[in-house]
């Protein structure tokens, strides 16, 4: 098992990698708190059942999948379920599922009774590798992707790469173009692997050094005030691109766009081109 530290001041939280992990859940959390699972419709029962096994009771609150539940609509619903099931501030929240879930659970656990304790247990690569590490919470605007948030770090973040195993091979080359933004932005020989091995053998090494960059630059930077920023590379033109697709786009599929028109006219352009068709991620809208 890897577990990665993220020293944040006052906010500090450890990252737990292993296989497998899911089945030893009560071994990291306190399962005699009232425990709320946010998830989507569309994650696979397996992940939930094993959770379910170890927890006594939780509520247990479901969402359409898609990025259209991160909205005001869904934070309220969700908070009116809390509350008409006598959910305390001493609760605690789990995040079960990909980015959106991430993203919408945390935001909600921010703000219920002014904040209270979350896990993230992210099951996409995407969100293992990125959006569950950091804090980032939050929903969309009618016109702005990411409007309304917050940053509220998780007290843990709990990953087992075996969910993966149940994603769509779009959905797993979704997550790759983040592992190649932290390639190119940090980290020569994890972009020359990326494009040049199988990953996938070795993915549990792969997840470990993504969060290992992002977590250096999130306790450099917690409020994305400055060095942080170069975690958005290919993000800007990204979350457009994947706005004005009305989603139809991935979020990784979008931010390749992005990537590849930042890399234009510098010496990696060709083999960042290559390495996104290598995983079906040269799009163009």
């Amino acid at each position: 098992m890897k577990t990665i530290n993220v020293p944040i001041p006052g906010k500090e939280y450890n990252v737990h990698v292993h296989s497998g992990i899911l089945f030893d859940i009560d071994k990291y959390i306190d399962v005699n708190k009232q425990i709320v699972i946010i998830t989507d419709d569309f994650i696979p029962k397996i992940y939930l059942n094993t959770i379910l096994n170890k927890i006594i009771n939780p509520l247990i609150i479901e969402v359409p999948m898609g990025e259209d539940s991160k909205s005001i609509s869904q934070v309220t619903y969700i908070i009116n379920t809390m509350i008409e099931n006598k959910i305390t501030r001493s609760c605690l929240v789990l995040a079960l599922g990909g980015g959106v879930i991430g993203d919408l659970a945390g935001f909600v656990a921010s703000i219920y009774f002014r904040g209270v304790d979350y896990i993230q247990i992210p099951t996409t690569l995407l969100s293992q590798i990125d959006s569950s590490i950091g804090g980032k919470v939050g929903i969309n605007s009618e016109n702005m992707k990411n409007a309304i948030g917050s940053f509220y770090q998780p007290k843990m973040v709990i990953i087992d790469p075996n969910t993966l195993n149940t994603l769509s091979i779009k959905q797993k080359n979704n997550g790759v173009a983040e592992l190649i933004k932290y390639g190119l932005i940090a980290d020569k020989s994890l972009f020359e692997d990326v494009c040049n091995k199988d990953i996938w053998s070795n993915i549990e090494h792969y997840i470990t050094r993504s969060i290992e960059i992002k977590r250096d630059y999130v306790i450099d930077d917690e409020h994305d005030n400055g060095k942080r920023q170069i975690l958005n590379f290919g993000h800007t033109i990204g979350h457009a691109i994947e706005q004005f697709s009305k989603y139809s786009l991935l979020h990784g599929e979008a931010v390749a766009i992005g990537m590849l028109a930042m890399a234009k006219d510098t010496k990696y352009h060709i083999q960042l081109q290559n390495c996104l068709a290598k995983f079906d991620l040269l799009k163009t809208y």
